[in-house]
């Protein structure tokens, strides 16, 4: 029974921060329920042929709660980018995408017909998500420095990055 009124209380919160246009400021994967999946986002540099390789990959499983546990600041604005992507209704969901207060984060998220939130994705290394399109299952996310996001919407903590510029 408490962890059932917790996840209510996550879920409460989660939606209340995206209607008001937050998400987690960290490299994660948020359920609109409260659930999270901490990303670990690192790059390569290889300086003898110019190559830069990017990676993301899922580190651990947790809740709004036992995040906030330690820090309350965990939230940054997101702006919406308006664009023909934005309105675009895969399956029972809309995606919507744009960039974070600090100008060096993007995001993606899905919504559901009514707006609210089914799952959010911020990243704070892509800068401004300003373009996206679904191919074959996959949600790939364009950044403002070059970096590609490829999310598999069958299983979304297998994801994608590369540099392209």
């Amino acid at each position: 029974m408490i962890l059932k009124n917790t996840m209510n209380n996550n879920q409460t919160k989660i939606q209340e921060k995206w209607n008001n246009g937050f998400v987690l400021g960290y490299d994660c994967l948020t359920f609109g329920n409260g659930e999270v999946v901490i990303g670990n986002f690192y790059s390569t540099y290889d300086p003898n042929n110019g190559e830069i390789k990017q990676y993301w990959s899922p580190i651990c499983d947790t809740t709004l709660d036992k995040i906030q546990k330690y820090n309350e600041d965990i939230w940054t604005p997101v702006e919406v980018f308006h664009g023909s992507f934005s309105s675009v209704i895969y399956g029972k969901q809309t995606f919507v995408f744009g960039d974070g207060s600090m100008g060096n984060e993007g995001y993606i998220a899905s919504t559901t017909l009514k707006g609210e939130l089914n799952w959010s994705m911020f990243f704070t290394f892509s800068n401004p998500i300003h373009k996206a399109e679904i191919i074959e299952g996959k949600l790939i996310c364009y950044g403002d420095t070059g970096t590609k996001i490829t999310i598999d919407l069958n299983e979304l903590t297998k994801v994608k990055v590369e540099h392209l510029a």
